[in-house]
């Protein structure tokens, strides 16, 4: 079997990602409704998946990582930016702070990351089985 680009690996995962946040916010909500500003149900382009370390400081570890994605809306993800300092705030409210701090530690964590890649996207594609079967726990 051909061995994935990088590239290849990345699109794949992201492509995940996007599907399972989605699906654990429908299971929970019922909806889609953006995490900063709570526009409510989104739909098409307007539905987004945004980083909450952004994408191009978070490093590979936490690129794909679901603690770190959310639901957004196009203007709060692209034209705000992420609109970070209420997604910061929506996080130490919901998730707590000591939850904020792991992410920022984790955000210094230096991996190989192919490796990394490979194996998310294994756990990945079991987790998106389980939301398949819906026995997936609820994130």
């Amino acid at each position: 079997m051909k061995k994935l680009t990088i590239g290849q690996i990345q699109k794949k995962l992201w492509i995940e990602c996007k599907r399972i946040i989605r699906d654990i916010y429908q299971r929970v909500d019922g909806t889609y409704d953006c995490y900063t500003c709570e526009q409510k149900n989104l739909t098409g382009s307007n539905c987004q998946t945004g980083h909450f370390i952004p994408k191009s400081v978070c490093g590979a570890y936490l690129k794909y990582d679901l603690r770190n994605l959310r639901i957004q809306c196009m203007r709060c993800n692209c034209n705000l930016s992420g609109n970070g300092a209420v997604f910061y705030r929506n996080l130490v409210e919901n998730e707590g702070q000591e939850y904020v701090d792991e992410l920022f530690l984790e955000k210094q964590r230096v991996i190989k990351a192919y490796d990394h890649y490979v194996k998310i996207r294994e756990e990945y594609a079991k987790l998106a089985q389980e939301i398949d079967n819906n026995t997936a726990p609820l994130v």
